[in-house]
């Protein structure tokens, strides 16, 4: 599972940012998906149910995905019998990238400027100059792709180690052999048992 974007402020919290283009991209059931599986990395370190941290799964798209002419939507579980918030720590926001607001406006600038295509009409200078950069400077524009190919392989890598952790526990249970006949069993190298040992 790749986010576009994901980020953490300092109080803990998670965000995972996601740019759409088609509204098939962006449906509820999407973003329920996306909120699962922020909850399931933090899982995975063996947190606890109580220690999971407040989640935001923030979608910006380029049409009014929905339809309600809103700039942005934020989504929260309530109790319908109380109208009152669940509060269980998760969000969903969604940006409406075809709102057309007020220049001035710090979130109908971005907004604007998210799905301009020409630096030279972006309101923020600092992106636009960022972008221009980017868009003028080569070299600059073969780093961002080169860091992002690094990025993937390393994810690619954890997921194929992920993957074999699973077979690795899944033929352990219903054969109830050691690890280590386990890992035999599915000849796995020496040195690579001793590093998956202790994620098991």
């Amino acid at each position: 599972m790749r986010f576009d974007v994901f980020a953490s402020d300092d109080k803990g919290k998670l965000y995972n940012i996601e740019v759409q283009r088609a509204d098939s991209g962006a449906i509820p059931a999407r973003a329920r998906f996306h909120s699962s599986m922020l909850d399931y990395r933090e899982l995975e370190k063996s947190r606890e149910f109580k220690e999971l941290p407040e989640t935001f799964v923030i979608f910006i798209t380029e049409n009014d995905v929905l339809r309600s002419e809103q700039k942005i939507y934020h989504i929260d579980r309530i109790i319908r019998e109380t109208g009152k918030n669940f509060d269980d720590g998760t969000h969903i926001v969604y940006v409406n990238g075809s709102y057309k607001g007020e220049e001035g406006n710090e979130l109908d600038d971005l907004i604007h400027d998210f799905f301009c295509d020409n630096p030279e009409d972006m309101r923020h200078k600092q992106l636009a100059d960022r972008v221009n950069f980017l868009k003028t400077n080569e070299q600059e524009a073969d780093n961002v792709c080169k860091i992002i190919e690094e990025v993937f392989a390393d994810e690619l890598a954890e997921g194929k180690k992920q993957t074999l952790l699973d077979s690795i526990r899944n033929l352990r249970d219903s054969t109830k052999w050691s690890l280590e006949k386990v890992m035999d069993a599915l000849k796995i190298p020496p040195e690579l048992q001793n590093e998956l040992k202790p994620l098991l």
